[in-house]
C-alpha cells in the first residue's frame, strides 16, 4: 500500500503587520519596504519577480517607529522604539550608518535628490541628516509638540530649499535650509497637522509658494508664502475627514487639483478653485481608515496604506480622465490575512484560495508556485465585500467556481465567478438565522451546472436548507428569506458542517461533544455519534468510502463507519484540540491539524501517525487538500500559510538513487582494495563517510604492508604504505578534520586504537602541527584523543610490567624442574 509519508513545505508570511509605522516606496515603485515590528522586509515590486530581497533583523528587539526608503531606492532608513537612526544600503545590503537621536521618532522625509532626511522627534525637534555621509547638517528646535509631518521642497541646481513641519498641537513651521533659519510660523489648525506640501506658483518674477497642509482638525489649509516675510492663508477647506495624508497633483496643468485621504478609509480630489470634492473612492464597509499614502511615478499613480495593512494602488491619472466620480482600485498588496479561520481552492483553474478571515470581506490570493524554479511572491490579494461582519467560514464547489460564506451578521452569501471580469460577485444572499452563521454547505454534485441548494448552520442552534435560485439573465442578486427547512440541530454553537460525496446526507459537528448525521433531502435526524469527551470542532466525509472523521477538543480524531455509526479508529497524538481533519489518498490517509500548531498525517488502517509537519507558531485554525493529498495548505492564527507538496515518489526515487550509488561505491572500494590502490580505496572510504569503511582500508593496507615487510624494523618514515601515507600527505583542511574525528573516536576503543594512533602520527609527520592547530575545531578534537592516549599508553606500560613478573615466575619454575 503506497502511502503519503513525505512533504516538501513553501512558507507564505505575513510582510506587514504590527508596527506604527507607515510602510514606504521608491519613486519608481518597484521597491517596498514594510515593517514587521522589530523586522523590516524589503520586497521587490517588479512584476513576474516578486520577492523578500532584505530581511532586516533590529539586533535591539525594539519595535520600528518609523521608516522611509529614498526616492531613488538606494538607501532605508529607520528609527526603532530605542531612539537609534539607522542607514541601510540596499545594495550592500549593510547598515552603513547608525546614531543616537534625542528623542522616540514617528516621522522621517527624504528631499527628491535622495541627499537628506528630515527627522521628527517626540520633543519638538527636528534634524537634517546627509544620508551618504551620516552626518547631521541641520538641527531646528520651536516646535512644542510632538512632530507629526515633515515634507521638503527643493529641486537640484535650485536655490530654494525648504523643510515644512508639522507638530500635534497644530502647529507648522517652514524652515529655510539655505538660511538655516525658520521662515515662517501658522497656527490654524486646532488638532495634529498631518499632512504637508509645498509647490512653486510660477506667475511672478519672485518666487512665490503654495503650502498645503491638512490635520485630525478634518480640514485643509492653503498658503501662499515667499522667501520673505509674507505668507498668507488663502483658503481653508473642511474635508469632512480625519487628513492623514495631502498633497498637490503637479503633473495635472488643466485643473488644480489636491488629495486628501484618512478617516473612513476615503481617498478622496478635490478642485482647488471650487473647493469641491470631484472624485472618491467607496468607503468599505469594515471600520478602516487611510494611514498613508504613498505617491510613485511622479504622482501619477499611488499606494494607499490602510490600517489593516493592506496596500491599494490607485491609477491618479486614468482616475482624472475618467467621467466616473467612483475612483477603483487598481490592485492591492495584503501585508497580512490576521486570523484565517477557513479556506477553499477556488477559480476556473483552482489556483488560488478563497479566506474566511478576521475580516467582513471575502479575500482570494493566489497561491505560489510551488515547484520552486520561478517562485513569486504572491502578495495580490482580491478583495469582495458582501458582509457587514467577520466571515465564520466558507465553501466552494469541486469546479472552484461558486463560493458560499457565513458571516456573523446571521447570513449566508453564494459568490459566482464572472468569466468576463475574472473576478468573483455577490450571486445571492440568505437571510433568516437569528444569530451569527457559523458554517455553509454547497453541493458536491451539480447536474444542471449550477449548485442548486445551499445549507447552513448557525449560534442560534438549528441548520438550514435554502433553494439557490437558477441563474438568470440579465443577473440579478436576489436575498433569500425563507428556506425549504429548518431542524434545531444541537444544545450547543454549530462548528461545522460537511456534505456526503453523493449529497444524500450531511453531518453537523457541535460544541455539545456530537455529529449528528443528516438526511439531506428532508432534513430528518438518521444517527447521532458520541464518543468524544469534549466539543467538535470539525467533520469531514471520505470521498471513497462510508467513512466518516469527527476532531474534537479532546485531542483526538475519530473514524467512523457510516454503516454502523460505530467508532473504527481513534487517533491519538495532538498535544491540543484538534481543529480539522481531512481524508487523503484514497481515504487509506489522514491528515489532521490542531492548537498545537502540528499537522499529522494518520494511516487510517492502524492508526499510526506517519509523519508530524511543524511549520507553524501558533493553533491552526484552517486546513485543505488537493489532488487528494497531492497538496496541503494549512493556515494558522498568525496569519502564516504553509504549501505541503507530497515528495514521497521523489524521495523514494532519490533513496533508490543513493542506495545504487552506494553499492556500486563499495563495489569500488572491494576492487581497489583486491588491486592494491591504496589511495583511491582510502579517498573512496573518507568520501563514503562510513567509519568502519575507512578504518578497515587503513587496518587491511597495513596488514598488507606487513607483509610484503614494507615496514622494517627500525624503519620510521613510512606509517602504512608509501602510497596511502602519500595521500594522507596531500588532505586539505576540511578531510583533516573529518579524519582526525575518526581517529577520535576509534581512539576510544582498546582493539581499535592501534590504528587511530598511526593515522595520527601519519598525519603529524606530513601536516605542519601550527597550520593543523588553526583548522576550526581541531583543537576541541584533539583534547579529547589525549585522555584515551595516555590510558592506553598506561595499559601498556603494565602489560609490559607484568610481563617481567610472568619472565621471572617461568624462570623460578624452571628451576624446581
Amino acid at each position: 500500500m503506497d502511502l503519503k509519508t513525505s512533504f516538501k513545505g513553501v512558507s507564505l508570511n505575513p510582510i506587514y503587520a504590527g508596527s506604527s509605522a507607515v510602510a514606504t516606496v521608491s519613486e519608481n515603485g518597484t521597491i517596498l519596504a514594510t515593517p514587521m515590528l522589530d523586522e523590516i522586509n524589503i520586497i521587490d515590486l517588479t512584476p513576474g519577480s516578486r520577492n523578500i530581497i532584505h530581511r532586516i533583523s533590529n539586533e535591539d528587539e525594539q519595535e520600528i517607529t518609523a521608516l522611509k526608503l529614498t526616492p531613488d531606492g538606494q538607501y532605508l532608513t529607520y528609527v526603532s522604539q530605542a531612539q537609534l537612526l539607522k542607514i541601510f544600503h540596499l545594495k550592500t545590503g549593510k547598515v552603513v550608518r547608525s546614531m543616537k537621536i534625542s528623542s522616540p521618532s514617528y516621522i522621517l522625509d527624504a528631499d527628491s535628490t535622495s541627499t537628506l532626511l528630515a527627522v521628527g522627534g517626540t520633543d519638538g525637534s527636528i534634524i537634517v541628516v546627509d544620508i551618504e555621509n551620516g552626518y547631521i547638517t541641520h538641527s531646528f528646535k520651536g516646535h512644542g509638540g510632538t512632530i507629526s509631518s515633515l515634507k521638503f521642497y527643493g529641486q537640484l541646481d535650485s536655490k530654494i530649499w525648504l523643510l515644512a513641519s508639522g507638530d500635534t498641537n497644530g502647529m507648522v513651521k517652514v524652515w529655510d535650509l539655505v538660511k538655516r533659519k525658520c521662515l515662517h510660523t501658522l497656527q490654524e489648525h486646532s488638532s495634529a497637522v498631518r499632512g504637508l506640501d509645498i509647490v512653486e506658483v510660477q506667475n511672478s518674477d519672485e518666487p512665490f509658494l503654495k503650502l498645503l497642509s491638512g490635520g485630525r482638525d478634518d480640514i485643509i489649509n492653503i498658503w501662499d508664502f515667499n522667501m520673505k516675510k509674507t505668507c498668507k492663508l488663502i483658503k481653508t477647506l473642511p474635508v469632512n475627514q480625519q487628513v492623514e495624508s495631502c498633497g498637490f497633483l503637479r503633473y495635472h496643468d488643466d485643473k488644480h487639483l489636491i488629495y486628501t485621504a484618512g478617516g473612513d478609509a476615503i481617498f478622496q480630489l478635490i478642485d482647488l478653485e471650487s473647493g469641491i470634492m470631484i472624485k472618491k473612492t467607496n468607503k468599505p464597509i469594515e471600520e478602516l481608515f487611510i494611514i498613508g499614502v504613498l505617491p510613485i511615478v511622479s504622482s501619477s499613480k499611488m499606494f494607499l496604506v490602510m490600517s489593516d495593512q493592506t496596500l491599494q494602488l490607485i491609477n491618479v491619472e486614468e482616475v482624472i480622465k475618467s467621467e466616473n466620480e467612483i475612483i477603483e482600485v487598481s490592485s492591492t498588496i495584503a501585508g497580512n490575512h490576521g486570523i484565517i479561520a477557513d479556506m477553499r481552492f477556488v477559480g476556473p483553474e483552482l489556483n488560488k484560495l478563497a479566506l474566511a478571515t478576521n475580516s467582513p470581506s471575502l479575500r482570494i490570493i493566489p497561491i505560489p508556485d510551488l515547484a520552486g524554479t520561478t517562485a513569486s511572491l504572491p502578495l495580490d490579494v482580491e478583495i469582495y465585500e458582501g458582509h457587514e461582519d467577520l466571515l465564520n467560514s466558507l465553501d466552494a464547489t469541486e469546479d472552484g467556481l461558486w463560493i458560499a460564506t457565513a458571516s456573523k451578521d446571521n447570513s449566508a452569501i453564494v459568490w459566482k465567478y464572472n468569466e468576463n471580469t475574472r473576478k468573483f460577485e455577490v450571486y445571492s444572499k440568505y437571510i433568516g438565522h437569528s444569530s451569527a452563521v457559523t458554517a455553509v454547505g454547497l453541493p458536491k454534485i451539480m447536474p444542471k451546472g449550477y449548485p442548486e441548494f445551499l445549507l447552513t448552520a448557525s449560534n442560534d442552534l438549528t441548520i438550514k436548507k435554502w433553494k439557490i435560485p437558477k441563474p438568470t439573465f440579465p443577473f440579478d442578486v436576489q436575498t433569500i428569506k425563507v428556506s425549504e427547512y429548518t431542524r434545531h440541530a444541537h444544545e450547543k454553537d454549530i462548528n461545522a458542517l460537511s456534505i456526503s460525496p453523493n449529497d444524500s446526507i450531511f453531518a453537523t459537528a457541535s460544541y455539545d461533544k456530537t455529529c449528528k448525521i443528516w438526511n439531506l433531502e428532508n432534513g430528518e435526524l438518521e444517527a447521532t455519534l458520541s464518543n468524544h469527551k469534549r466539543g467538535l470542532w470539525d467533520v469531514t466525509f471520505c470521498q471513497y468510502d462510508k467513512l466518516l472523521a469527527t476532531c474534537s477538543g479532546d485531542k483526538t480524531v475519530k473514524i467512523w463507519s457510516l454503516d454502523t455509526f460505530s467508532v473504527m479508529k481513534t487517533l491519538e497524538g495532538h498535544t491540543n484540540a484538534v481543529q480539522r481533519c481531512s481524508f487523503i489518498n484514497k481515504q487509506k490517509q489522514l491528515v489532521s491539524c490542531g492548537a498545537d500548531g502540528l499537522i499529522k498525517i494518520w494511516d487510517c488502517s492502524s492508526g499510526e501517525c506517519l509523519k508530524t509537519l511543524d511549520g507553524h507558531n501558533n493553533r491552526l485554525w484552517a486546513l485543505n487538500t488537493m489532488n487528494d493529498g497531492d497538496i496541503i495548505v494549512s493556515a494558522d492564527a498568525d496569519g502564516v500559510f504553509q504549501f505541503w507538496k507530497d515528495c514521497t515518489e521523489q524521495e523514494k526515487e532519490e533513496e533508490q538513487e543513493k542506495a545504487k550509488l552506494q553499492v556500486e561505491q563499495e563495489q569500488s572500494l572491494q576492487n581497489y582494495i583486491s588491486q592494491g590502490d591504496w589511495t583511491n580505496a582510502f579517498l573512496l572510504a573518507m568520501t563514503l563517510d562510513h567509519p568502519m569503511r575507512l578504518f578497515n582500508v587503513l587496518k587491511k593496507a597495513l596488514g598488507e604492508s606487513r607483509l610484503r615487510q614494507d615496514i622494517k624494523e627500525g624503519e620510521s618514515s613510512v606509517v602504512f604504505n608509501e602510497e596511502l601515507d602519500h595521500a594522507i600527505s596531500t588532505l586539505n583542511d576540511e578531510q583533516l578534520m573529518l579524519l582526525m574525528k575518526r581517529c577520535r573516536d576509534w581512539n576510544t576503543n582498546a582493539k581499535t586504537h592501534t590504528i587511530a594512533q598511526r593515522t595520527i602520527r601519519c598525519i603529524l609527520m606530513y601536516h605542519n602541527i601550527e597550520k593543523l592547530s588553526e583548522i576550526p575545531g581541531m583543537v576541541k578534537v584533539v583534547d579529547a584523543i589525549i585522555p584515551y592516549t595516555q590510558r592506553h599508553f598506561t595499559r601498556v606500560d603494565n602489560l609490559v610490567e607484568q610481563s617481567y613478573i610472568l619472565d621471572y615466575a617461568l624462570v623460578e619454575m624452571d628451576k624446581l624442574f
